[in-house]
């Protein structure tokens, strides 16, 4: 009796450390599962982004360029302002000075607002193509961390479902151990039992 009752122990026990062991595969499973989920989800909050970006990075591109169109527009409208101003000089009457400097120093004037129109507009474009730049790198910046985050997660989920596996062949080895001891022990009970006296 004292045997059978063993062997039963034995194999509640053996089949507990076995449902654990499939238990930690299952979790193993999960854990992969999960992480390839979050890495695709890092994936597409990656891409989303970019498109973002991407759209920006056009919508600046088409500002420098409609910029760019309209500061030719009004240099030319400057230009011809300043040419008109500049033959109102020709035709004044000059006291004191020659018409010469006169011209001159109306010509210089004129010219420096056409510099400091050109500076102003130069500016402003290279403002809107670092901005146009500074997109690009956004998005290399984006696809950059999107993939570190979807190679730690893989590498977190895959670390998960090691230690789980790890936990069910521990419990796999201990569900062995376990039955063979409790063969071992019913059948040194069955050998002091039935058989005589121990040597």
């Amino acid at each position: 009796m004292a045997t059978a009752l063993a062997l039963v122990g034995t194999a509640i026990s053996v089949k507990g450390q076995l449902d654990e062991a499939k238990a930690a595969e299952y979790a193993a499973q999960a854990a992969e599962q999960q992480a390839e989920y979050n890495a695709q989800v890092a994936v597409n909050n990656m891409v989303g982004k970019q498109n973002d970006l991407a759209f920006q990075q056009s919508a600046a591109a088409l500002e420098n360029k409609v910029g760019m169109q309209q500061a030719q527009v009004k240099r030319k409208v400057l230009r011809q302002k300043l040419t008109g101003e500049l033959g109102t000089v020709r035709a004044r009457p000059t006291f004191g000075g020659s018409y010469t400097d006169v011209f001159k120093a109306a010509q210089a004037q004129a010219d420096t607002q056409l510099a400091e129109f050109d500076f102003e507009s130069s500016q402003k474009t290279y403002e809107r193509f670092k901005q146009y730049q500074d997109f690009g790198r956004q998005m290399g910046l984006a696809y950059s961390l999107g993939m570190a985050d979807q190679d730690l997660t893989l590498a977190s989920g895959a670390n998960k479902a090691y230690q789980f596996r790890l936990q069910a062949s521990q419990a796999k080895t201990g569900a062995l151990a376990t039955g063979f001891a409790g063969l071992g022990s019913a059948a040194e009970s069955s050998d002091n039992f039935g058989m005589g006296p121990i040597g």
